[in-house]
């Protein structure tokens, strides 16, 4: 987290102040990035009861100004393929498909598709 182009945010319940989900933007570890010009949204997660109710979209706002003040072109994240809903969350919020990758759990082999924001001011 020394990294000035990192950063991690929390999101917490309205009351009491619980953590309820969060977001990590890092620099890019992804083969199709430009380490010079991309970040990652390398985590953005919130318990099931508060999806839907905007805090996902203020996440992802959040993630997009970072990606910005900081100067990058791209903000690129890997979405697993089978995940419907998150894949198109991303692509009504303006991503598009730029490559796919495989990742392994478990020792079994699964398909993310690689998704990018230009983020042109």
């Amino acid at each position: 987290m020394e990294d000035p182009r990192a950063g991690v945010w929390l999101v917490e319940a309205p009351a009491g102040g619980a953590p309820v989900g969060y977001l990590v933007v890092t620099p890019p570890d992804l083969a199709v990035a430009n380490p010079d010009e991309d970040l990652e949204l390398k985590r953005i997660y919130l318990l099931g009861r508060y999806q839907g109710g905007g805090a996902g979209k203020r996440l992802l706002a959040q993630a997009v100004e970072f990606a910005r003040a900081t100067g990058a072109v791209r903000l690129l994240l890997g979405v697993y393929a089978g995940n419907e809903a998150a894949l198109g969350f991303y692509l009504k919020q303006g991503f598009s498909h730029v490559a796919e990758r495989t990742f392994h759990v478990g020792g079994k082999a699964y398909d993310d598709h690689v998704l990018a924001l230009r983020l042109g001011t």
